[in-house]
């Protein structure tokens, strides 16, 4: 009996002192992870692979077409018996090529070729945008993190109050009323630090799944909200850049396949197409082979797509208005993004000015907390004062934490924006 309890406090203690694998990653490490293996960005890099070798074999349509087939023949007869001459097997062969040019086979792969450079600008664009989403959401959860700190500290600064309160009521320099206040407060505190807490996991688990990791594991993220400290947006209004964001360069390349598709899809309708083929059909026949082929030139077109009602008619003009949408979607993406880029630097100036303010709000609240205890301990002030100081410092703390991500934000979103190396 005493090895099996020696064995169950040993196994107990072993439970208690698990290990659970930790990860610590920065900004940058987690974006990286998150390129490598998101889903949706490897099924869009397949879909490109597919096009590139789509425009790699695209030359293929000029080569002919060969068909080879070899058989046994044997006559019959159904008013009959065949005659013993002719009752024996023939085996027979059968050759043909063939071979179709036009122009529209020629713009076919051209077209192949900007499919695939469209492909490449539409890839790039969404590991753009993953990217900005894993920087956001890691700073996000940074934010998260400094809420639950503010919590734990407003916590221990309640249950500080409630002790200090207790001991001055016992020597009478407060009243019970001010003890009962300072528990209340205390108590209403535990809540809010757990909901920071369950807030906190849980954007942390979210962020896990996103990288590929396993929820097991205690991730640790390296980085920190006042890293935006000394930003700006270097003086005045600059011009948008002359580069264009992959969004608008993503639409042109659009735009160019699809005016290669419309020009394929014209050069099949209207232009000829020329036809050479070629087939033999050698029969072995009274102990020597005999062949009846023939070679043919032909030039060929179908006049019916010179119709108004036609299908390639339809076809030209559904292109035409796909053209003309996607021009339109560029000049809007084009005016959007100056627009958007003012904001952003409007956003920018005045969060900067923001936090400075807050940052002298934070100093103030502080040395008034400060001064409202002191009063306090002394008599010269009530309860009430003390917990409002206490509230408008925790206020301006996370005040600041809240500027300072929505200064790292805007700044992801600007670099975004003029397709610059991110930040942060």
């Amino acid at each position: 009996m005493l090895c099996i309890g020696f064995i169950i406090v040993c196994f107990t203690e072993a439970r208690g002192q698990t290990v659970l694998p930790q990860r610590t990653l920065t900004v940058d490490e987690a974006a990286g992870i998150a390129l490598e293996k998101n889903l949706g960005l490897r099924r869009s890099a397949l879909e490109t692979a597919g096009k590139k070798r789509a425009g790699e074999r695209s030359w293929n349509s000029l080569l002919p077409s060969v068909n080879v087939s070899a058989g046994m023949s044997h006559p019959s007869s159904l008013t009959g018996a065949v005659s013993p001459a002719q009752n024996n097997w023939t085996p027979g062969l059968s050759l043909s090529a063939s071979l179709s040019i036009s122009t529209g086979v020629i713009e076919n792969i051209k077209k192949a070729r900007t499919d695939y450079e469209a492909g490449l600008l539409n890839h790039e664009a969404a590991r753009q945008e993953l990217e900005l989403q894993v920087r956001k959401l890691f700073y996000q959860i940074l934010l998260l993190q400094a809420n639950k700190d503010l919590a734990s500290q407003s916590l221990e600064s309640a249950r500080e109050r409630y002790e200090e309160s207790a001991a001055l009521a016992k020597v009478g320099q407060a009243s019970r009323l001010d003890e009962l206040s300072a528990r209340v407060d205390m108590e209403n505190q535990r809540p809010q630090v757990r909901n920071a807490e369950t807030l906190y996991a849980n954007a942390l688990d979210s962020f896990k799944a996103v990288l590929g990791i396993e929820q097991k594991t205690e991730l640790l993220l390296q980085g920190s909200l006042e890293s935006a400290d000394g930003v700006s947006i270097g003086g005045d209004r600059r011009d948008v850049s002359p580069d264009e964001s992959l969004e608008a360069a993503a639409l042109r390349q659009g735009i160019k396949a699809l005016e290669a598709q419309r020009k394929a899809a014209w050069h099949e309708a209207h232009i000829p197409a020329l036809r050479v083929s070629w087939n033999a059909n050698p029969l072995y026949n009274n102990d020597a082979w005999n062949d009846n082929g023939s070679f043919s030139i032909s030039l060929g077109m179908n006049i019916d797509n010179f119709l108004s009602w036609s299908a390639s008619r339809t076809q030209l003009d559904a292109l035409d208005d796909s053209i003309l949408s996607s021009q339109l979607q560029l000049a809007e993406s084009v005016r959007n993004r100056e627009d958007r880029v003012r904001q952003y630097e409007r956003t920018i100036s005045q969060t900067i000015e923001t936090i400075e303010a807050l940052a002298l709000n934070v100093e103030l609240a502080e040395s008034t907390y400060k001064m409202y205890g002191d009063a306090y301990r002394q008599g010269a002030a009530d309860y009430q004062s003390l917990r409002n100081a206490g509230d408008s410092l925790l206020q301006a703390q996370y005040q600041v934490q809240q500027e300072y991500y929505n200064l790292i934000a805007a700044v992801l979103d600007m670099d975004k924006e003029l397709n610059r190396a991110f930040t942060f």
